[in-house]
C-alpha cells in the first residue's frame, strides 16, 4: 500500500498569553508573548504571557493560488473581484483545498464583505468572524482569541512571531481576504497556542487594468479614504503592478483621543517565463494614535456608570509606530500539476509609547493615583517559507502531497521606564475629571534597554490520501526548533543568556473527510501544537506546553456551491503549563538561583460551532454564526479555582450575523439599484482580567442602505449600535482595560470604480 511518512517542524510565537489575563505597567518588551520567564524583569504586564466530493481534475487546479480569474474561471482562492462572500479554495493549507475538504473549522472574510461592512481595521474585521473574540488595548492594537486561546498570525502563509496580538496592523485595503483557522495549527504555524491562526492574504496585480476609490465620513470626524489601481504595465504580458493608498483620520468617541494612519502598498508580478512568476511588494504605514488605558471600576468590581465620553489618562499619551514590510515570492509550475513557492517576508516597526494609567482610586473623592510610562522599542521580523505541492496518481486514485520548511527570526530591541506617585508626588490625588492634565514632566527617561532575538524553524509535510474515491485521509506533521536569547545593551552591555533552547519537537496531524454526497462531507481530525517554556524544575528546563484538539463535524455546499455550511464540535486539552513550586526555594536553573516550577498546569476547552456563509439567492449575501465555548481550569495551582472559566472576555455563547440584499430592477442591471443590509452581534456574560469585573450579555445591531447610480458610482449609509446600547466591549481589572463599545454612530461611504 501507499504509505506517506511526512515530518513537520515549528517556528512561530511561542508560549503566548491565552486569555489576555494581563495588567499594565512599563510597556514594550514583547518577549513575554514568546515565552514566560522565571526571572524578574521590567516587562509591562500587558506584554506578558500567562505563566502558566467534488473532485478536481488536474486541469482544474489553478496555476497560482492568488491569480485573479485565471482563464475566466474562479478555481482559486482569491476573492478580489468575485463579488461574493464565498471562496473556491483556501490557501492556508497550501494544498489549495476546498473549505469542505479541510477537516477543521475555517472561515474566510472576503474583500466583498469587507467593503459591504466598511471594515477597514483588523479588529473590526475579526469581530465579524465566527468564534473570534477581540479585546482592544486602546492604542490601535488588540488581543484576539478563539476557543479561549490566543490566535497567531500568518501573512501569505508565512508565520509571524508575535505578529498579531499587541501589534499594529495594516489597513485592510491591502488585503484580498482573511482566512481564520480555529483550533491548533501546529503543523504550519509552529509554536503557538491552540486558538488557531489568522492568514492575511495580500492583493495581487490584475490581468486587466482596474481601479477603484472610496471615501467614508462618519461620527466623531471619522474619515477614511482608499485608492486602488492596477493592471499590466504598458500593455505588457510580462509585468503587472498594483498600487493601493489608504488613510484614516478620526477622533474617538471618548475625549482627548484620535487615530491617524496612512498606508501605501505596491506590488509587482513579473512573469519570468510561462512557469515562473516573481512577486515583490512593499508596504509602509504610519500610526499616530492616542494611548488610552480604559476606565476604572468600583472596589467590588461594579460599574461606575461613567459617561461614555470619559477619558482617564494623560492628554500627552501617544502611540507612534512607523512600520515597513517587504515581501518577495517566487512561484514555479512544474509538470503534472505540481507547484512550488518560496516566500520571504521582512518587517520592521519602531514603537514609541507614552501614557499614563490609574493604579489607585478613591471612590469617595473621585481622585486617583497615576503611573506615567515611557517605552521605546524596535522590532524586526524575517520569515521564510518554502514548499512544493501536487497530485500523485496511485491505485486508481488521485492523492495530493505537500512538503515544506520555514524559518522565522524575531528581534526586539528596546526598553521602558515608569514613575508613580511615590517617586513623583504630582501623580497622586488627581481628580478623574482632570486626568487629562497628568503632568508630562512625570515621564521618566529610559535607561535600561535589552536585545532579545528569538529564532524558530520547522520542517512540515502533509498528504491527502484517498483509499477510495469518497474518502480522504489527511496525515502529516511537523518537526520544530525554537531558541530565544536576552542581552542587556544599556546602560552597560551584559552577557547573552539563552532563555529557551528546545529542538526536535513533533506536532502530528491526522484527519479524515468522507463525502456523504458530492456537496456534503463529514470530517474528524486530531491536531496539535506546542509552546516552549523558559521555566525550570529541579531536573532542568520544562518541556513545552502541549495542546491537542479532537474535532468533528459536517460541511456542505449548497445552491451550486454559492452557500457554505459548517457544523462542528471540538475538545481541546492544553497541559504541561508551568506552575510555581512554592515548596522549595530558588534553587533551579543553570546557576541554581532561579525559581522552581512544575509542569502540571492544565486547561480544557470544548464546544460547538455553526456557520452559514454565502449567497442562498441571487442578490442575497449572508454570514451567520453561533459559537458555544466552555473553557475551564483543570489545574492552575489553586484548588479554589479548579473548574472555573479559564479565559476572560470569552463568552460562552456568541452570535454573529451580517446580511446584505441587492435589489435589481431587471437581471444584470448596473444602475439605479438599491441595497439594504443589517447585522447583529450578541454574546452572553463575561468577566475581565479580574474575576470581580463582570457584565451581562448584550446585543448590538446595525443597518445599512445603499444606492448605485451606475456601474461606476455608489453611496451607502450605515447606522451602528442602533439602540445606542451602553456596554463594555472589553473588561479589565479595577483600574484600567475597561473599554466602552462605540455608542450609536453613522458612516457614509462613496465608492467609485473606473
Amino acid at each position: 500500500m501507499f504509505t506517506a511518512i511526512l515530518l513537520s517542524g515549528s517556528w512561530t510565537g511561542a508560549f503566548a498569553a491565552t486569555s489576555d489575563d494581563t495588567t499594565a505597567s512599563e510597556e514594550g518588551r514583547k518577549k513575554a508573548l514568546l515565552a514566560p520567564s522565571s526571572k524578574t524583569s521590567s516587562v509591562p504586564p500587558d506584554r506578558h504571557a500567562h505563566p502558566h466530493p467534488r473532485h478536481q481534475d488536474d486541469n482544474q487546479t489553478p496555476s497560482s493560488i492568488e491569480q485573479l480569474l485565471v482563464e475566466g474561471h474562479h478555481r482559486n482562492a482569491s476573492t478580489d473581484g468575485t463579488g461574493t462572500y464565498t471562496v473556491s479554495a483556501v490557501s492556508t493549507t497550501k494544498m489549495l483545498l476546498k473549505p469542505m475538504d479541510v477537516p477543521q473549522s475555517i472561515s474566510v472574510l472576503s474583500s466583498q464583505q469587507m467593503k459591504d461592512q466598511n471594515l477597514n481595521t483588523v479588529d473590526a474585521a475579526l469581530k465579524q468572524v465566527a468564534g473570534v473574540n477581540v479585546n482592544l488595548y486602546g492604542d490601535g492594537t488588540g488581543g484576539y482569541t478563539a476557543r479561549g486561546f490566543t490566535l497567531q498570525a500568518q501573512y501569505d502563509g508565512v508565520p509571524s512571531t508575535g505578529g498579531l496580538s499587541l501589534s499594529q496592523q495594516y489597513d485592510l485595503a491591502i488585503y484580498d481576504r482573511i482566512e481564520v483557522l480555529r483550533g491548533p495549527d501546529g503543523m504550519l504555524q509552529g509554536s503557538s497556542t491552540p486558538g488557531g491562526s489568522v492568514n492575511f492574504v495580500h492583493k495581487r496585480p490584475t490581468d486587466d487594468f482596474q481601479g477603484n476609490a472610496s471615501f467614508s465620513a462618519g461620527s466623531w470626524n471619522n474619515y477614511h479614504a482608499t485608492l486602488d489601481v492596477g493592471g499590466p504595465i504598458a500593455h505588457s504580458k510580462i509585468i503587472s503592478a498594483r498600487l493601493v493608498f489608504a488613510g484614516t483620520d478620526r477622533n474617538q468617541f471618548y475625549n482627548n483621543a484620535y487615530d491617524r494612519r496612512w498606508t501605501i502598498y505596491g506590488v509587482t508580478d513579473v512573469h519570468l517565463s510561462r512557469r515562473d512568476t516573481l512577486t515583490v511588494s512593499v508596504t509602509s504605514q504610519t500610526n499616530d494614535t492616542t494611548r488610552y488605558m480604559g476606565l476604572p471600576r468600583a472596589s467590588n468590581g461594579a460599574d461606575l456608570n461613567l459617561p461614555t465620553s470619559t477619558f482617564v489618562g494623560a492628554n500627552w499619551g501617544k502611540s507612534e509606530v512607523p512600520m515597513t514590510e517587504v515581501e518577495a515570492q517566487l512561484e514555479h509550475l512544474f509538470s503534472h500539476g505540481w507547484r512550488g513557492r518560496i516566500n520571504y517576508r521582512h518587517r520592521t516597526a519602531d514603537t514609541t509609547l507614552q501614557y499614563a494609567y490609574l493604579n489607585a482610586y478613591n471612590a469617595t473623592a473621585k481622585t486617583g493615583n497615576f503611573v506615567a510610562a515611557n517605552t521605546r522599542y524596535d522590532e524586526t521580523n524575517d520569515g521564510l517559507d518554502a514548499y512544493v505541492t501536487g497530485p500523485l496518481h496511485l491505485f486508481g486514485q488521485r492523492h495530493v502531497l505537500m512538503m515544506g520548511a520555514n524559518y522565522d527570526r524575531y528581534v526586539y530591541e528596546g526598553g521602558g521606564a515608569s514613575a508613580n506617585s511615590r517617586t513623583y508626588a504630582a501623580l497622586g490625588g488627581i481628580p478623574l475629571t482632570a486626568s487629562g492634565s497628568v503632568p508630562s514632566l512625570a515621564l521618566p527617561a529610559i535607561s535600561t534597554r535589552y536585545w532579545e532575538p528569538s529564532t524558530q524553524w520547522g520542517v512540515y509535510g502533509q498528504a491527502q490520501i484517498k483509499p477510495i474515491s469518497p474518502f480522504a485521509i489527511l496525515i502529516g506533521g511537523r518537526v520544530s526548533g525554537y531558541v530565544s536569547k536576552t542581552r542587556r545593551i544599556s546602560p552597560t552591555v551584559g552577557a547573552t543568556s539563552t532563555d529557551i533552547d528546545q529542538q526536535g519537537i513533533l506536532t502530528p496531524y491526522i484527519g479524515g473527510v468522507l463525502h456523504l454526497r458530492p456537496n456534503v462531507t463529514a470530517y474528524v481530525s486530531y491536531v496539535s501544537t506546542f509552546s516552549p517554556q523558559s521555566a525550570f524544575d529541579t531536573t532542568g528546563r520544562l518541556a513545552p506546553v502541549r495542546g491537542n484538539q479532537l474535532e468533528g463535524g459536517i460541511k456542505g455546499e449548497f445552491f451550486k456551491g454559492h452557500l457554505g455550511m459548517t457544523l462542528s464540535g471540538y475538545k481541546i486539552i492544553q497541559k504541561n503549563e508551568a506552575l510555581y513550586n512554592s515548596t522549595i526555594g530558588a534553587i533551579c536553573g543553570p546557576g541554581g538561583v532561579d525559581d522552581c516550577y512544575v509542569a502540571t498546569g492544565k486547561t480544557r476547552s470544548q464546544g460547538a460551532e455553526a456557520e452559514l456563509i454565502g449567497r442562498p439567492l441571487e442578490g442575497w449575501d449572508i454570514n451567520a454564526s453561533y459559537t458555544y465555548n466552555d473553557n475551564r481550569i483543570v489545574n492552575n495551582g489553586s484548588a479554589t479555582q479548579a473548574g472555573l472559566t479559564y479565559a476572560g472576555n470569552s463568552p460562552k455563547h456568541l452570535w454573529k450575523l451580517w446580511t446584505h440584499y441587492r435589489f435589481e430592477p431587471y437581471h444584470g442591471a448596473q444602475k439605479n439599484i438599491w441595497s439594504i443590509g443589517g447585522g447583529l452581534n450578541a454574546q452572553t456574560s463575561t468577566f475581565g482580567t479580574n474575576r470581580t469585573v463582570t457584565q451581562g450579555g448584550y446585543i448590538i445591531g446595525s443597518v445599512q442602505v445603499s444606492y448605485q447610480w451606475n456601474k461606476y458610482l455608489s453611496l451607502s449609509a450605515t447606522l451602528n449600535n442602533i439602540a445606542n446600547k451602553r456596554y463594555y466591549q472589553r473588561l479589565g481589572n479595577l483600574y484600567y482595560y475597561n473599554y466602552y463599545g462605540e455608542p450609536r454612530n453613522f458612516m457614509f461611504t462613496l465608492r467609485s470604480n473606473f
